[in-house]
């Protein structure tokens, strides 16, 4: 295997910022994802690569719901929260100016954008766990453009 090169490969894949929110009997997930895609027209899906160890996995699995928003590089002071990482137990979005829509779940007021999705089937896939979802919200929240990230290493985030 040609790690280096599959490294490069693999990292100059453009992906987005998001951050994925779920909850269960009252406790709030979330976590900032670049493994996000549009998966479907109709219905309007997205798939979202979940790492098999993340708690908010069994969140989504279990309650069939999930909520992403878009976020953009006037989003920093947001993000910086889940790019530090939030303690296991900790409320990832206390503190931090929230919306929340159909689902009740949170929403990044400085995001761009938002999805609503009810889970429609997941897949093992290796180290992370592929979720599906069938959007049955979504909407801009802030004008702007969603931040895209180019990685240096193709087997880290």
């Amino acid at each position: 295997m040609n790690r280096d090169g599959i490294s490069k490969g693999l990292a100059l894949i453009p992906s987005g910022v998001f951050i994925v929110a779920a909850a269960d009997q009252g406790q709030r997930y979330g976590m900032l994802a670049s493994f996000v895609q549009q998966s479907g027209f109709d219905p309007p899906s997205v798939s979202v690569a979940v790492n098999s160890r993340r708690p908010i996995l069994g969140a989504i699995q279990k309650t069939g719901r999930f909520a992403i928003s878009t976020m953009s590089a006037a989003s920093k002071d947001s993000l910086k929260r889940f790019w530090k990482g939030v303690p296991e137990g900790a409320d990832p979005f206390e503190g931090l100016e929230v919306r929340t829509y159909e689902t009740g779940l949170p929403i990044l007021s400085d995001a761009v954008s938002f999805v609503e999705c009810e889970l429609t089937g997941s897949l093992d896939a290796d180290d992370h766990v592929l979720c599906l979802g069938r959007v049955t919200n979504g909407g801009a929240v802030q004008p702007g453009e969603p931040m895209v990230r180019i990685r240096t290493d193709g087997f880290e985030y």
